[in-house]
């Protein structure tokens, strides 16, 4: 009895020891040195006069319930106006009654966007992106009712997240294709091919996307054949899928440079053809090391659409400044702006959970690093 006694109290023993030590670790990282310090007091001062606050006006005081401007306190935010105008945030001016086909354009471009990586995934290229180009054209006539039996809206409006998904989804992948290829081009063995490869990706990297999608609305109808007409939509994709394009080209190159020239000898070694040896081989593994920049680059696509409100489109940011210049509302900047911020936010750390995951599958098909 005595024995047992004494192993219960020698096993109560460090644990009576081990939290002053747990607490006197955490205090020595905050407060160890004066850096640590420094960063301890600073980051209790953004809490204190940064996010307490933020939480109080967005949280505690603010609006969730109701319907009328009437229904807001003004003492906290106002979600009640994100609420009441989500139509014109999601569908911006689209008839109410025709909202489905957006709807129904947006699921099958993304059902169409699935397919197209699972067939790539099983490296048929170009049955991947005749699928994706189908898909493509598809949901252009269900968004804008060009299928019969549907409303026809015009591109005029057009508008808010919905565009702004659109534009997003189709540019990435037409962006990705042609950036393959030019990426291909400025690694070419012809002189030619490689210089206009070459010289187009410095341009386009070297000329702000505002003075493209300016270029794209006002020249690019003439460049067309006669009695053909491009929508508004049509020439702002254009312009964006010129620009993102030059980067995607970058980031899929370096990664065509970093695949060890052993593979490339072993695509001749076995008789495969080029194009199988490209496909099958160097690009698979080019785009596991070029992964990170092209996440980065769809980041920066999802981000740039909103300059095409300089152009006269309103996508969802341009929609949000439309809504929030209803005078029934008052003063709803700050409502509007956090949430359109938390919308791209959320896009953003969504796209970068993806590519993360993604990154994290293909470590397994990465080559040994030498010793």
């Amino acid at each position: 009895m005595k024995g047992s006694r004494e192993v219960t109290i020698s096993g109560l023993r460090p644990m009576g020891r081990r939290f002053p030590t747990a607490v006197g670790e955490i205090i020595q990282k905050l407060f160890g040195d004066r850096g640590s310090t420094i960063a301890t007091v600073f980051a209790f001062l953004v809490f204190v006069g940064v996010i307490l606050p933020f939480f109080k006006w967005s949280v505690i005081d603010a609006d969730f319930v109701g319907s009328d401007p009437q229904d807001c306190s003004r003492e906290g935010a106002c979600w009640i106006f994100v609420i009441g105008k989500i139509g014109q945030l999601v569908y911006g001016f689209y008839p109410e009654a025709a909202r489905w086909q957006v709807n129904l354009s947006l699921f099958v471009l993304l059902a169409g966007c699935v397919a197209a990586f699972v067939l790539a995934r099983h490296y048929q290229i170009v049955l991947a992106v005749l699928v994706y180009l189908l898909t493509v054209v598809t949901s252009f006539n269900l968004f804008g009712g060009g299928i019969p039996g549907m409303a026809f809206v015009p591109v005029e409006k057009w508008g808010g997240l919905s565009i702004t998904l659109l534009l997003f989804t189709t540019g990435m992948g037409i962006s990705f294709v042609f950036g393959g290829l030019l990426a291909l081009g400025r690694r070419s063995e012809r002189p030619l091919i490689r210089a206009v490869s070459s010289f187009y990706v410095e341009f386009m990297r070297g000329v702000p996307l505002i003075a493209i999608l300016f270029v794209a609305v006002v020249l690019l109808p003439l460049f067309l054949p006669g009695g053909a007409e491009a929508n508004m939509f049509m020439r702002v994709l254009v312009g964006i899928c010129l620009y993102t394009s030059s980067y995607m080209a970058e980031a899929i190159r370096a990664g065509l440079d970093a695949v060890p020239k052993g593979s490339r000898e072993a695509v001749y070694a076995l008789g495969l053809s080029r194009w199988n040896g490209e496909k099958l081989v160097v690009f698979p593994q080019a785009l596991i090391v070029a992964l990170p920049g092209l996440i980065n680059t769809l980041i920066a696509l999802v981000k740039d659409t909103s300059l095409i409100l300089i152009v006269g489109m309103h996508d969802f940011l341009g929609s949000t400044q439309l809504a929030m210049a209803d005078v029934a509302w008052g003063n709803v900047l700050w409502e509007g702006y956090v949430f359109a911020g938390a919308v791209y936010f959320a896009l953003c750390f969504g796209l970068s959970a993806v590519g993360s995951r993604i990154e994290q599958r293909a470590d397994r098909y990465r080559l040994p690093k030498k010793a």
